[in-house]
């Protein structure tokens, strides 16, 4: 697609910020552009070359938003250099008027709360059409309360993505009984995490607590059909100690990695990233 179609595209899709206003050109391969659909509202940034486009659907944390995101230009870079459409969705505004948003990750329903795995799954198709991203070449990944979203998208409807990568998010307590499967995923966490702990916390007040990430852990291994519960593969490698699980059905993958930092997203963690995503795509010969 040339640069003018695809700026003109963009232009006819686009909301103007805060709605109502004359809709303004903006072509996502130059400059992070806004999308306002009915069901909420996401950023994206595009790499440069025609499409279609592998994409890093990034989950922003609790309190954050998809603007704000975009606008962290080392990640951002990091992700489009690769040749990758970055896509930074916003949650649900946070109650009270409070700044910020939220994932639906616990499932909440009720009105007025939105779907956040049907939201996800439209913003994909959104810009499968406006982006030209590729749908089969879709990595979820999220930090905190957006990883802990990517986790319920991977428990849920694991054919959303062709693989996720959460960072320093769980499921909620009670965990399910059962996740669908299988699917390819990369956890990664800080071992001296207070915000998220490896095996959990209770917060607001002890009305809802963090689940434990080796229970989830566990619950994924019998969905993707792991034949085992010991890793095949543990090793020290580029600053993470690895854990992977290969020995499971066709086409899942489970893999852990552990740094010594705390609740952060760690330097380096999209390359690696990127790099597992790659070679979990060409096959599980290519992993190591």
């Amino acid at each position: 697609m040339g640069m003018y179609l695809r700026t003109m595209i963009a232009a006819l899709l686009l909301t103007a910020v805060g709605g109502g206003g004359a809709v303004a050109a903006c072509d996502p391969a130059t400059a992070p552009c806004r999308y306002e659909m009915e069901s909420g509202v996401y950023h994206a940034a595009l790499p440069d070359g025609p499409g279609p486009h592998p994409a890093l659907v990034f989950l922003h944390g609790w309190g954050g938003t998809g603007a704000a995101t975009i606008r962290n230009k080392g990640l951002v870079s990091a992700v489009t250099d690769r040749g990758y459409a970055f896509i930074a969705p916003t949650g649900q505004p946070r109650s009270g008027g409070r700044s910020g948003a939220s994932w639906n990750s616990r499932a909440v329903t009720g009105d007025g709360v939105r779907d956040d795995v049907f939201f996800i799954n439209t913003v994909l198709a959104h810009a499968s059409k406006t982006l030209d991203v590729d749908r089969d070449r879709v990595l979820i990944g999220g930090f905190s309360g957006g990883g802990m979203m990517s986790w319920r998208i991977v428990c849920d409807r694991p054919e959303t993505a062709a693989a996720y990568a959460p960072i320093s998010g769980l499921m909620w307590r009670p965990l399910p009984e059962v996740c669908a499967g299988p699917a390819k995923l990369l956890h990664t966490h800080g071992w001296a995490d207070p915000v998220v702990p490896m095996e959990g916390r209770s917060v607001a007040g002890g009305r809802i607590t963090q689940g434990d990430l080796f229970v989830g852990l566990n619950l994924l291994r019998d969905a993707f059909a792991c034949r085992a519960d010991p890793p095949t593969d543990t090793e020290l490698r580029g600053g993470y100690w690895r854990r992977a699980w290969t020995n499971c059905a066709p086409g899942a993958h489970l893999e852990l990695a552990i740094h010594p930092g705390g609740h952060s997203i760690p330097k380096g963690w999209s390359k690696m990233a990127l790099d597992w995503f790659e070679a979990t795509q060409a096959g599980a010969e290519a992993i190591r």
